[in-house]
């Protein structure tokens, strides 16, 4: 199994839920966690920035990666959208098992 934790910011709760039901009907993630209100402090363009943002986090396999990029990118409001993947080795067999199944 090579599965992944993924990692992404949005503009809004309302931004986040719309990519979430994209990727989960298009199969390319098993679940997500939406946190909302995250304040984030970040360098853009030669100057600090702090936003509200909304975080999801969520499970899928390595192989679905760069389709997830393209279909956030495409829905995504920021010129520049945070995704990141890291691999995920260990955990609970019959959830990881669960989610290699679903997407």
């Amino acid at each position: 199994m090579k599965l992944s934790l993924g990692y992404l910011t949005t503009a809004s709760k309302t931004e986040a839920k719309q990519i979430v039901m994209a990727l989960l009907e298009d199969e390319l993630i098993a679940c997500a966690n939406i946190f909302d209100g995250v304040e984030s402090y970040f360098a853009w363009e030669d100057d600090i920035h702090q936003a509200k943002e909304t975080v999801v986090i969520f499970k899928t396999r390595a192989k679905n990666e760069g389709k997830i990029i393209d279909v956030v990118k495409s829905l995504h409001s920021y010129e520049c959208p945070c995704i990141v993947f890291s691999g995920l080795d260990h955990g609970n067999t019959q959830f990881m098992r669960w989610v290699e199944d679903t997407c």
